[in-house]
């Protein structure tokens, strides 16, 4: 049994599905050296994933549908630091009641807009000569048969750790 859970594709699909969670850690990672608890990145998720696949299902690129989902990222997040900052509510729970609202929105505006389960294409995958090719232990599909996303999220962790780390930028958040 557990030979058919640990197969390379697993693996795979393991690193695909993080790479979201990668790039909300890693806004989440510069929320918290600033100081801000952001409990509402789930919600902020939901919402900027909506705006990127509206955006693309509409008839837009793939990079339009990036650029719509950081836009409304950034959005929500200004709007959490205004509620914690600015109007100084606890940051705990305006961050939950973020995440609540993001929630809420996503799936009106799904229903609303959409009303039955739709799909776009992503990006593709991108096959890297030599190394998608090995098969010792399904490393070349584990890690090298993946769109362009899942390696820009995998180069931002130690670029981010750079920044925040040796950089006066990073060291004055």
């Amino acid at each position: 049994m557990l030979d058919e859970i640990f197969t390379a594709s697993v693996f795979a699909a393991t690193i695909r599905l993080a790479t979201p969670y990668i790039f909300a850690a890693i806004g989440e990672m510069y929320a918290q050296r600033s100081g801000l608890l952001n409990l509402g990145v789930d919600g902020i998720m939901l919402v900027g994933s909506f705006a990127g696949f509206y955006r693309v299902f509409q008839g837009g690129s793939l990079l339009e549908g990036v650029i719509a989902a950081m836009i409304v990222g950034a959005l929500m997040g200004l709007a959490m630091a205004f509620i914690s900052v600015t109007l100084k509510a606890e940051q705990g729970i305006s961050g939950i009641g973020l995440y609540l609202f993001g929630l809420g929105l996503s799936e009106l505006l799904f229903q609303t807009l959409l009303g039955t389960p739709r799909t776009v294409s992503g990006f593709p995958d991108i096959y890297i000569q030599g190394l998608s090719d090995i098969e010792f232990l399904g490393i070349g599909q584990i890690f090298f048969q993946h769109n362009l996303l899942v390696y820009v999220a995998f180069a931002l962790v130690p670029i981010s750790a750079f920044i925040l780390n040796k950089t006066p930028f990073g060291l004055n958040i």
